[in-house]
């Protein structure tokens, strides 16, 4: 599988992806740190961090939606790319059961992530 990933090298503050853009892909960090964040650079709101051996980028591949926050290099980082079609090839073999559960879930944080957005909006 090792051979699925494209290794590249992020600077800090690079976008890795913005909010918006199509999930082609997912990213394991090998070194460094990721920021995933909503909103805009000046004022972001920080949803949290991937740190080394952590995994982003993985719900707009199940549900087949657009990127739901960005995600940018903390610091210099090495990320591990896998494109989208292989962790898909991977999960059509998966039990049904479980691939229906793994879309309960993206769709559960989906939601909780729309509710934060009016929740922000009524508040500022």
């Amino acid at each position: 599988m090792s051979a699925a990933f494209e290794r590249r090298t992020f600077a800090p503050g690079e976008l890795v992806f913005k909010e918006g853009d199509p999930g082609d892909s997912l990213y394991v960090v090998e070194k460094g740190r990721v920021r995933i964040w909503r909103g805009d650079e000046i004022h972001p709101t920080i949803i949290g961090t991937v740190d080394e051996k952590g995994v982003f980028g993985e719900m707009a591949i199940f549900d087949r939606k657009p990127r739901m926050a960005n995600a940018s290099a903390e610091m210099e980082s090495v990320l591990m790319r896998m494109p989208a079609s292989v962790l898909r090839e991977s999960l059509y073999g998966a039990d049904p059961l479980l691939r229906q559960l793994v879309q309960l879930l993206i769709d559960n944080i989906r939601t909780m992530a729309r509710r934060l957005d009016e929740l922000e909006q009524r508040v500022g």
